[in-house]
């Protein structure tokens, strides 16, 4: 950045993987980074982040005290503040007008940002534009005019529970439903998740596209494979493929461009193999985990995103690379171990996924210390969800 920049730093609030892209991204820039997320993420171990303190997310007791005294400490002011998890996101959106005050930010206030992250609302816009998404059915219907499988997903996850932990719970039948559908209701009521039809297919139907926005105009974009999940059905991605896909940008481009989009984001979408048509699932309006994938295909989204925020000149930006993948290596052994116990077979793209050539989202050259702490973090992350049960 230039000598003269309005931009002092990036402070990045909660998340994980995509937080540590976002530092090294920065830092490599000779752009100060600061981070106040979860106790047990590998982006408190980067040499990239000057100051850190942990962040409850949702269960802090006030979250805008929380982060208001971070940044007094550490002199933050002038900073972009950019989330890196669904909460943070909401929580910066609805403290829009007061933290504008104190921080630089590159995300959208509530009122504009509320139907792209409430799934019912999401729907009903995707609807009005004619963009496809997965056919969702009214609180009450019967469940002899259900098509099963279906997925109860909840609207929003700025709350943790089982179910907004889990993303979705798929139902088999009836009786499957009602079981599930009574305990969804129990953590975030009826008017807090959605029901929708089961579109099939594995991971070479899940599809993303991954962006940069500037009030309404699209600076830079990706689309790519979500070639794995873990857990298996709705967890996250370990193994991430670049592939050019352009029905998927155009189709996040009509959605994004309806909104006067501003900020990341990442518009997730499955391809119905029962007629080859895009279905909409979910758009993440903040820094997705594989965002450092961009920088092994030319495109810098973290560093784009702080000339944005600052009102620097973006530099001109060449076509991506396409070709490259990301992985995180452990969670993506679990993914196939996970495939071959539970259906015998190790999946798609698993040969790929463990021995392909990939932009690795811990391993870094200039950054070892990530490394090192990668399986103590996976370890107390998975006994913390398990004392939480």
């Amino acid at each position: 950045m230039s000598g003269n920049s309005k931009l002092r730093g990036v402070l990045i609030l909660g998340g994980s993987y995509g937080a540590l892209a976002v530092a090294r991204s920065v830092g490599r820039h000779g752009i100060a980074a600061a981070y106040l997320g979860e106790r047990y993420s590998v982006a408190h171990s980067s040499r990239y982040i000057g100051h850190a303190s942990p962040w409850e997310s949702s269960n802090e007791p006030d979250p805008l005290e929380k982060l208001l005294g971070f940044a007094d400490e550490h002199q933050l002011d002038g900073w972009l503040l950019l989330p890196c998890a669904d909460f943070e996101v909401q929580f910066i959106a609805k403290n829009h007008a007061r933290l504008a005050e104190r921080f630089q930010l590159v995300t959208m206030d509530w009122s504009a940002l509320e139907p792209l992250n409430d799934k019912s609302a999401l729907y009903r816009l995707a609807g009005t534009i004619g963009i496809g998404h997965p056919q969702v059915y009214e609180a009450g219907i019967p469940p002899a005019d259900i098509a099963f499988p279906v997925v109860l997903k909840p609207i929003s996850t700025e709350a943790p529970n089982p179910l907004t932990r889990a993303k979705g719970w798929r139902a088999e039948n009836a009786t499957d439903f009602a079981m599930k559908l009574a305990r969804a209701e129990s953590y975030v009521g009826r008017r807090g998740l959605v029901v929708q039809q089961l579109i099939p297919g594995s991971g070479d139907a899940q599809l993303s596209y991954a962006a940069l926005w500037d009030n309404g105009c699209e600076v830079c974009s990706v689309t790519a494979r979500r070639s794995r999940q873990y857990p298996l059905g709705f967890g996250t991605s370990p193994f991430v493929e670049s592939v050019e896909i352009p029905d998927v940008s155009n189709e996040a481009r009509r959605l994004l461009g309806a909104v006067g989009y501003h900020g990341l984001v990442e518009v997730e979408f499955k391809r119905d193999p029962r007629d080859g048509s895009l279905k909409l699932l979910d758009v993440n309006t903040r820094v997705w985990a594989w965002i450092g994938l961009g920088e092994a295909m030319g495109v810098d989204f973290p560093y784009l995103a702080a000339l944005v925020a600052a009102g620097e000149p973006v530099p001109a930006l060449h076509p991506p690379r396409y070709g490259p993948v990301w992985r995180r290596p452990i969670p993506n052994a679990l993914s196939v171990l996970h495939s071959v116990l539970q259906d015998g077979q190790p999946g798609y793209a698993a040969g790929r996924s463990v021995f392909a050539r990939a932009h690795s989202a811990v391993f870094c050259w200039d950054d070892l210390r990530p490394v090192f702490a990668e399986l103590p973090t996976q370890i107390m992350r998975a006994v913390g969800a398990f004392l939480s049960r």
